[in-house]
């Protein structure tokens, strides 16, 4: 059966990453996860990370022979649903741990077609700077959040995320690849 290690450095995405891989190619693969510093290549065919993450970079760079897909998320309708209520002029901030992933969630977030409420992006750390009526956080960084933000708790919208469907096509397509290279 195909092995296929889900990698990322955040604990709560570590458990998303392998319940959403995991449910996509159940009967198909094995799937684990793990943290960059855990991750053994010789213990999978396939690595899949937060596409245009560091992790993917890194892993794409030092596992050349390795089968690395970097997996992208949409937002979920109950997300848009919640930031669609959001007032016209409500200046909403988009945090991640790092700049580059507060930016993709951004992303996201404006592929779904909200785009009322105004946005800007930051790291955790610059959330005291950010002048901001609301944060919103991918749910899988909601725990690393709190562990840098300690404001008011009604201040921060969790965002449901699933993978896209483009992802989810990548991911079955390389398993089935290698099922029929094994054959």
């Amino acid at each position: 059966m195909v092995r296929v290690t889900a990698v990322t450095p955040y604990p709560m995405s570590r458990l998303l990453l392998e319940r959403y891989v995991g449910g996509i190619l159940k009967g198909m693969a094995q799937v684990k996860s793990c943290g960059r510093e855990e991750f053994v290549p010789s213990d999978c065919d396939i690595a899949v990370a937060y596409a245009e993450s560091p992790t993917q970079r890194l892993l794409t760079r030092q596992y050349r022979d390795l089968k690395v897909i970097g997996i992208r998320f949409t937002i979920q309708a109950k997300a848009v649903r919640a930031l669609s209520q959001l007032g016209p002029g409500t200046l909403v901030g988009v945090v991640a741990d790092h700049h580059e992933c507060a930016n993709m969630l951004l992303r996201e977030i404006l592929d779904s077609g909200v785009f009322e409420p105004r946005f800007i992006s930051g790291a955790f750390s610059d959330m005291k700077s950010m002048p901001v009526e609301i944060f919103t956080v991918a749910e899988e960084m909601d725990a690393v959040l709190w562990t840098k933000y300690q404001g008011p708790r009604e201040k921060v919208m969790v965002l449901p995320r699933s993978l896209s469907p483009s992802s989810v096509g990548e991911i079955i397509s390389a398993v089935v690849q290698l099922q029929t290279e094994a054959s």
